[in-house]
């Protein structure tokens, strides 16, 4: 057996106890509050909730998370929550080598401890933080992009994994069975997610990856062959057939720091290579409005993940494309200094003037940045902006290195998380109900049931 295996590997992690910290205990609540809001959010739209529901014959609430509780297939409440937790491009976010949304992992869990609700809420954010690991750590040491292939794999390995932990009660051969399982199953294109067909696919695919980790946990139940060389297999392995013979590899070992490192998008729905940026031109905002009679040019330095990505986009034919377009979200920024979802609509009022100033948006690499990016000990999301004025002024350069969401900032951000989070289930909350749900979560004990969790989202009901 090769010790570098994911099966081996993940199985191993899986198995073991964590001993969870008062800073690791506090951000495991944190992402779950922030996800919570993410899908109250989401919920509150119609056209979205109706696609998060689909066929499924089930009784619907205003509240989420008791229509959840109603659907009596594993699979389709995986698919409902993380439908929800994605749709807005809103949940946290996690960048190295890869990059991918650790959050799309809730539904599986939540999903799990609501049907088998006899555990204790510690169980249920071990849980959640071994997933965060799995997919975080695979970020760090493996690119899928580069490949072509789609990051939701990843959350198909986390989640199948930890879930088939759960349901198997531990059996190694079980869950060694479902990630290998996953494995040949393989990777998704991840050309959805660029021109010239860039589509809410990406508002969808985490949930179709999730659910199919779950689908193939429950599979892998039937006593079979483990397939426990198809990593590496020579003709018809998973390295050998999608990854070009490189391996698949996790950048650090496996234990409780991704959730502690995760990256929140606290101000702004937008790509989070570009969230410095958006910050940095909210700033600049009322200098710009108040000389754009004037203007020559902007400026942007960035890193060149972001360049690769988000960058230099010539057409962008929908909401999906413009969520994901620095030059977009800078020009939207400087224009009304701030950036809300409804800016990337196609009904939008001001989208003809964003799109006009977005052509006098210049991007380029700063190799420092770049180097910050990939350096574990910073981890830097760097991005600099100036303008530039045609009597030959120009605007202070604003750079920024983390934005508020990064972990280094951890202490401004709370305030600022749960103001997002009132605004996020204020269609369904009242303020002083949305304070009580905020603080009755954070004030959970390790050895509370874990039932107490779901209760305080439909208690008076």
């Amino acid at each position: 057996m090769n010790s570098n295996n994911l099966d081996y590997v993940i199985t191993e992690y899986i198995s073991n106890d964590l001993m969870q910290d008062d800073n690791h205990f506090f951000s495991s609540k944190l992402a779950i509050l922030d996800t919570i809001g993410c899908i109250f959010q989401a919920s509150s739209y119609e056209n979205v909730h109706s696609f998060a529901v689909g066929e499924t014959s089930v009784e619907l609430s205003k509240n989420p998370f008791t229509t959840v509780k109603n659907f009596n297939s594993l699979v389709d409440s995986t698919w409902y929550l993380t439908v929800l937790t994605r749709w807005f491009d809103y949940n946290d976010t996690f960048l190295a080598k890869e990059w991918g949304h650790p959050s799309d992992n809730f539904g599986s869990i939540y999903t799990f401890f609501q049907k088998n609700n006899s555990y204790k809420f510690v169980d249920f954010t071990t849980a959640l933080t071994k997933a965060y690991e799995i997919q975080g750590s695979l970020c760090l040491g493996t690119s899928l992009n580069k490949l072509g292939f789609d990051h939701v794999f990843f959350v198909k390995l986390a989640s199948g994994s930890v879930f088939s932990y759960l349901l198997s009660d531990g059996n190694s051969d079980i869950v060694k069975r479902t990630i290998n399982n996953i494995l040949m199953d393989g990777p998704s294109s991840r050309a959805y997610r660029h021109f010239p067909n860039v589509g809410k696919r990406k508002s969808w695919a985490a949930a179709d990856a999730a659910k199919r980790g779950i689908e193939l946990s429950q599979i892998s139940g039937t006593e079979d062959e483990i397939y426990d060389t198809i990593q590496n297999q020579e003709n018809w392995g998973f390295e050998n057939t999608f990854m070009k013979n490189s391996g698949l590899s996790f950048g650090k070992d496996l234990d409780d720091w991704v959730i502690q490192n995760v990256l929140f998008k606290v101000l702004y729905p937008a790509e989070f290579h570009g969230q410095s940026a958006v910050e940095a031109a909210t700033q600049l905002s009322s200098e710009f409005n108040q000389n754009r009679d004037k203007l020559d040019k902007i400026k942007v330095h960035t890193h060149e993940p972001a360049v690769r990505i988000i960058s230099n986009k010539k057409e962008l034919k929908n909401a999906s494309d413009r969520d994901h377009s620095l030059e977009y979200m800078v020009a939207a920024a400087l224009l009304y200094g701030d950036l809300k979802y409804e800016m990337y609509e196609d009904n939008f009022s001001g989208l003809a003037e964003i799109n006009e100033l977005r052509k006098k948006i210049h991007v380029q690499e700063e190799p420092k940045f770049t180097q910050n990016y990939y350096e574990f000990s910073k981890r830097h999301i760097s991005n600099s902006i100036e303008i530039l004025y045609n009597d030959n002024t120009r605007s202070e350069q604003i750079t920024i290195d983390n934005p508020i969401g990064h972990p280094s900032r951890r202490e401004e951000a709370v305030p600022l998380l749960k103001e997002k989070f009132i605004q996020n289930v204020e269609s369904i909350f009242s303020l002083k109900k949305a304070n009580h749900v905020w603080n009755e979560i954070l004030n959970l004990k390790k050895d509370d049931d874990v039932a107490q969790l779901f209760s305080i989202l439909i208690e008076d009901e």
